[in-house]
């Protein structure tokens, strides 16, 4: 899985010549045996989970898996962040071959700080940002709005807090120490774009969208079903999220969370250093679904 500035770049560089169609689905996570069959207790527990973590906020460890299929396998990308999961926003670190990536996340849009390396961001300018429900989006980069909310916690737990229909225990484990139940968990997406809500429902339900779209590529052909993997501890929390988002391209992350309540303060950079991908577009600058543009003009 790529980091969000290197999709920024390229998918800058290739607006104007790309279609709104949707790169193939990458497969599910590592297939990892369960115990015993799907289960109306093992769905109740893991749901009752995701609503708990849901209403807090927490610190966040990073570990995103590329896979490899031709050429030299790549390095883990790691990081670490805090999220809010009521306010739906939050801000995240990852290290990357080039130098730290930083992100930030708010209900509706996403500002990246790119890593050290090439750029295509105007003299001045550092930061890229997007409003995750600009229509621009939407034509010229579909897969960007995916792989950024493949990396926010909010969003992937968000989605199985409303879309869980299906749970089957994977067994005990550890996780940073702390005692762990993990599950096999069905998402049926389409039951997230009727069922989001929060001030980040707009956002998400779109993500979902291209996430669908994604899916439509893959046998049996009109699945709306994903499969993630949850890991709960005994105070009924999710301490451990991990899988392999539709569109965002191959690689699996896991999310590993902890310092529960943890206060986050969450403030986007300075107008005067961000550059909205879409005006780096050949189309230009093009207002959200919101009223306004990602960088807040």
């Amino acid at each position: 899985m790529a980091t969000i500035a290197t999709v920024t770049t390229a998918a800058v560089l290739a607006a104007g010549c790309t279609s709104s169609s949707q790169p193939p689905a990458p497969p599910p996570p590592s297939p990892q045996p369960t115990i015993a069959p799907p289960s109306p207790a093992a769905l109740s527990a893991v749901t009752e989970a995701l609503e708990a973590t849901t209403t807090t906020s927490a610190t966040v460890g990073f570990d995103l898996s590329p896979s490899q299929v031709f050429g030299p396998a790549q390095a883990p990308i790691v990081g670490t962040g805090s999220f809010d999961f009521v306010a739906a926003d939050g801000h995240a670190q990852l290290q990357q071959p080039t130098g730290p990536e930083a992100v930030v996340f708010l209900p509706a849009s996403v500002f990246v700080h790119q890593a050290n390396g090439p750029t295509i961001l105007p003299r001045g300018k550092s930061w890229v940002s997007a409003g995750l429900t600009e229509t621009a989006l939407a034509t010229n980069f579909p897969q960007f709005v995916i792989q950024a909310e493949a990396l926010n916690p909010v969003f992937l737990l968000q989605q199985a807090v409303w879309g869980a229909v299906a749970a089957a225990p994977l067994g005990p484990s550890t996780v940073d120490g702390r005692a762990t139940q993990g599950y096999l968990v069905t998402v049926d997406l389409s039951r997230v774009t009727t069922a989001a809500s929060g001030p980040a429902a707009a956002a998400f339900v779109r993500a979902t969208g291209y996430q669908l779209n994604a899916l439509s590529t893959t046998i049996p052909a009109g699945s709306t079903t994903d499969q993630v993997r949850v890991w709960v501890d005994d105070a009924g929390r999710v301490v451990r999220y991990q899988a392999s988002p539709p569109g965002a391209g191959a690689g699996t992350i896991s999310v590993t969370l902890g310092s529960f309540g943890t206060p986050v303060r969450v403030s986007p950079p300075s107008r005067k250093v961000v550059a909205d991908i879409a005006s780096l577009s050949p189309g230009g600058e093009r207002e959200n679904a919101g009223g306004g543009d990602s960088d807040g003009a």
